[in-house]
């Protein structure tokens, strides 16, 4: 495969739904092994339920980029800048693609793509959360030039936690 066939755009209102779709079959392969099911379907219904995404982009400023795969969604990014500590810096929410595609140097692809975005908003650095058992995802990260910063465990609800590393990437 040629990355070529790879192009990386703003998500449509219209793909709300195949957004939804693909990110069931995404979380259901990569985490089935890292986390219960029940914490799946409690995370899917959290971070994609109906409304969701509509209120991340248009109530908190959070971008939504699809990767498309010969014109076909097959994974998603969603980003925003945020101010800590008088730095500012780009905070990486999402960054999935479907695992078929997985080692073709698409999630490169999809993070030169972010450090991008970051560059032109004049950033200083790029953070993302990544649970601790994600190694396939940590060593991607880590690939790129993230390097763990610090690591955290959020409360998410329903009895369930997030038990993350924070990684950065400076600019």
């Amino acid at each position: 495969m040629n990355n070529s066939s790879i192009t990386i755009t703003k998500l449509l209102n219209t793909d709300l739904e195949e957004l939804r779709k693909i990110s069931r079959e995404i979380w259901y392969n990569h985490y089935s092994t890292i986390i219960s099911n029940a914490q799946i379907e409690y995370m899917l219904d959290k971070m994609y339920g109906i409304g969701v995404i509509e209120n991340e982009i248009y109530e908190q400023g959070i971008f939504y980029d699809q990767v498309l795969h010969n014109s076909e969604l097959v994974g998603y990014l969603s980003y925003s800048s945020e101010i800590m500590n008088n730095m500012s810096y780009l905070k990486l929410h999402k960054c999935y693609l479907l695992t078929s595609l997985h080692g073709f140097g698409y999630g490169q692809m999809m993070l030169s793509h972010i450090y991008e975005k970051a560059k032109n908003m004049n950033l200083q650095q790029i953070i993302l959360n990544v649970n601790k058992r994600n190694e396939k995802g940590i060593k991607a990260y880590s690939r790129f030039g993230f390097k763990i910063i610090d690591s955290q465990v959020i409360d998410f609800g329903g009895g369930f936690v997030m038990d993350d590393y924070i990684m950065g990437y400076d600019i």
